[in-house]
Parts: structure tokens; sequence; C-alpha cells
């Protein structure tokens, strides 16, 4: 009866909307968590597809490194794209490559010449799925690949002078060897004189050996000494590292300072050279050219490949007393030289001089074969023999020379040299010579470190210095 009696009381009451009110409310908090959710999903499956164009857009920048790179082994290939400098693919992966080179001061757009020393791929790449909802970040990628340039022929390399069993240098010897890498003289095994009047070295000395001063000499760089350092009245402009040293303690014959220990830096060990024409190749790869040396005798005259420009090797190895030259000759070269013989011996010979057919600069390769491969020189008298020159020799700019010789090296009065050189047997230099270091080096060998260096046959990119993303 109590139940009757509520129910009836409640249908006595009329309806005021509460309830629809409430399920309002829930409907459009449902609605908004639906929109939430959707716009969840909605910029999900945008940030997803970015991801995607990225990964592709990525992935195809790099394939257009790759296939730059690639390319850039093969000889015209470059040239020969659709767009000489560009490589392109139209079909995934989408990417445009473009190839710059370095020129000495600033990038240059277009295929590498022998003389670019670096080149430079940037590439765009095109994703194949597009990023939807505005999610276009990554549809495309740009990157770029910085690397090394390489084409055959000689990579500079070495000392200025690397005397391995030592030498004297002396009266007013004039030295330049700022530029040379580390120490610009070394001796691996012996002894160094610097003797008389007023030489000046101009860089740095390393000797595996004693350094003795018996005049006015003065070492305008830094001496590492394995053995005794005898300073006399000359000087050390910065600092010394020696086995002793005497005076002792040095005190202003030493501009820096002086540490008291046989520990030197490693001196490069010998390298052995042989008479190998197909050794020497150009910057195309192509051989030099080899010929013999007419009479035996230098030209008072031009001096060059059959080719204008074009290198050549002249053979004088059949010559008994080497290459001979008259009184008052100048060599003019016409492309870059190397001449094998197993002496030169211009000790009779006034003003020998070697000079370029024009302002290009030409190079000269004096070499002595190292007969005995026993890993130190060896000069085998009496077929072979020094490298000697006095009264008025001169190597004039631009052009540069490179000795090498397992025997000795024998300058005197007034001779000048541009270049390196490298000597077996203890040498000297005397009476107002000027040297100035230009690095040359030798096919096949990187002569500061002694090691053997590949063998390119045609310009190709080498080493990566970078590789990036770059903003598009």
């Amino acid at each position: 009866m109590f139940l009757d009696r509520g129910v009836a009381s409640l249908r006595g009451c009329p309806e005021r909307g509460a309830a629809l009110a409430s399920v309002l409310g829930v409907m459009a908090v449902g609605l908004l968590f639906a929109s939430l959710i959707t716009a969840a999903v909605v910029g999900a499956y945008g940030v997803s597809s970015s991801t995607r164009s990225g990964v592709q857009s990525g992935a195809a920048a790099d394939a257009g490194i790759a296939a730059a790179r690639r390319g850039l082994y093969v000889v015209g290939n470059c040239a020969g794209q659709a767009v000489p400098g560009t490589y392109a693919s139209a079909v995934a992966p989408r990417y445009s490559a473009k190839i710059e080179y370095f020129g000495g001061s600033t990038w240059i757009a277009g295929c590498p010449p022998v003389t670019a020393t670096e080149v430079r791929i940037t590439s765009l790449g095109t994703a194949q799925t597009a990023g939807v909802n505005g999610a276009t970040e990554g549809n495309a990628t740009k990157v770029e690949a910085i690397l090394k340039y390489l084409v055959p022929g000689i990579e500079p390399s070495g000392v200025a002078l690397y005397l391995y069993r030592g030498g004297t240098v002396e009266s007013n010897s004039s030295f330049d060897l700022t530029e040379s890498p580390g120490a610009g003289l070394m001796v691996k095994n012996g002894n160094f004189d610097c003797a008389k009047n007023n030489t000046v070295i101009n860089g740095s000395v390393l000797v595996t050996g004693n350094l003795t001063f018996t005049g006015s000499c003065t070492v305008n760089g830094t001496a590492w000494v394995s053995g005794a350092a005898t300073l006399g009245s000359g000087r050390i402009s910065d600092n010394l590292t020696a086995g002793t040293v005497s005076p002792n303690p040095p005190g202003t014959r030493v501009g820096g300072t002086y540490t008291h220990s046989a520990i030197v830096p490693a001196v490069p060990p010998w390298t052995e050279v042989a008479y190998t024409p197909a050794a020497w190749v150009d910057s195309t790869g192509a051989p030099y050219e080899v010929r013999t040396l007419g009479a035996c005798a230098l030209p008072n005259g031009r001096l060059g490949g059959t080719s204008a420009g074009k290198p050549v090797i002249i053979n004088a190895l059949d010559c008994a007393l080497g290459p001979t030259a008259s009184h008052n000759t100048t060599v003019t070269l016409t492309s870059d030289v190397v001449i094998f013989a197993n002496k030169f011996d211009f000790s009779g010979v006034n003003a020998l001089q070697f000079s370029s057919s024009t302002s290009a600069v030409h190079k000269i390769w004096f070499i002595t074969p190292d007969q005995l491969s026993n890993e130190q020189p060896t000069c085998t008298a009496p077929t072979q023999g020094n490298f000697t020159v006095k009264n008025g020799f001169s190597i004039n700019s631009p052009v540069e020379a490179l000795l090498y010789t397992p025997c000795a090296f024998d300058g005197a009065n007034g001779f000048s040299w541009r270049g390196q050189v490298i000597a077996g047997n203890y040498s000297s230099a005397k009476n107002n010579p000027t040297f100035t270091f230009v690095p040359l080096g030798l096919p096949g060998v990187d002569l500061e470190t002694g090691s053997a260096t590949p063998t390119i046959t045609n310009p190709q990119p080498g080493s990566v210095v970078s590789n990036r993303e770059v903003a598009d």
C-alpha cells in the first residue's frame, strides 16, 4: 500500500527536463572526447606520414650522393650526364645531385678538373609518398657530402733536406725550410755540422746523432738531437731537446726551453727508388714519355716531352759520366722532366741553370737509383757517384727540383736550389748557397712516413671530409 501511494505521488509531479539535460551533457562530453580522439588519430597519421616521407626523402638523397660518387670514378661520366655535373633520377628513389669542386678559394659548379682538391655533392631527395594533412616537412631532404679529390701522378710529400748519413753546411749558407712539415732538415743516422761563418737555417732540425756548431750558426726553429748538441757560438731560437748539451746549461744559446733527453721524434725510413718508368704517370693517368739523352749532354735550350707540355723521362743510365753540360748553359723546361743517371757531376761547369719556357711551373727530378733493396742507401761505386755542383748552378723560379741519390750531395760556390734534396751519404753545402723548400715528392711513396701509397689510374673521389643534412 505504501508503494502504491509513493508511485501515485511521483506520477502526480510534472516533468521538468532535468533528465534530458543530463543526457545532453553526457552526449556533449562524449562528442568532445570523440573529437579529441579523431584529432589525435588524424594528427598521428600526419606525423606518421611525415616520418615515412622523411625516411624516403633521406634515403633518396643518400642514393643521389652514392650515384654521383660512383659516377666520378668513371672518366667522362660526370660530363656525360643529361645536365653535365648533375646526377638525377625521376623514378624512386628520386633525387637531384649537383657537383661542385673547390677551385683554390671558392666552390665552382661543374665537373672537377684535375686541378681540383675537393668535390662537393649536394643531393636533394624527394619522398615517394608525400606527407598528408599538411605534414610536408619530410617531403624533401638535402644532404651535402664533401670528399677529397684524387688525381694520378705524384702527391707532394717529404721534408726539405733529408740527409740519411748527415752532412755539413757552412760559409753564409741560407736555408728557408719554414714551409717544411715538422723539421725541415732531418738526419736519420749520422751527424750534422754547422761550420764557419753566418749560416742561417730558417726552420727546425732533427738529428739522430750529434749536432755541432763550430761557427756562428743560427737555427731559427727547434732542434731535436738524440746525441750531443755542441752549440759553440751558435744559437737555437726556439727549443732544444738533446742527449747532452755544451755548454751546460746552454743559457742564451737556446731561446726557448732546453730538455735533457735522448728521445726524439722518429725520422722516416730511407725510401728506395729504382728505375721504374711505369710508376710515373701524369694527372690523367697517362704514362710519361721515355727517351734517352742525345750525346749524354744537356741542351743549351729547350728540354721536355715530344708532345707540348707532356712530361718525359730522360734515361741517362748508360752515360758513363752522367749527363754533361757546357759552361753558361740554360736548360729551358717545356714540361716536367725526370732524369735518371748514375751520377750528376757538374763540378766543372760554370753557370748551369734550369728555367721554365713560360711562367708555368715545371718540375725536374734528378734521380740516381738505389740498386740494392736493403732499407738503407747504397751508393754502388765506381758506377755511381755524387751529385756535385759548383759555380753558379741555379734552379730558377718557377722551376722546382728534387734530387734523390743514395750517394752524396756536394754543392758549393753560390748554388741556388728550389725544392727538395734526399741524399744517402754524408753531404755538404758551402760558400753562399741558398735553398728554398718546395714539396715535389716521389711516385708511390709518402716521404713523410716512408709508407707506400696506392696507385691511382684516373681522377676519382677520395676520403669523406664531411657528410651532413643541410637546410633546403
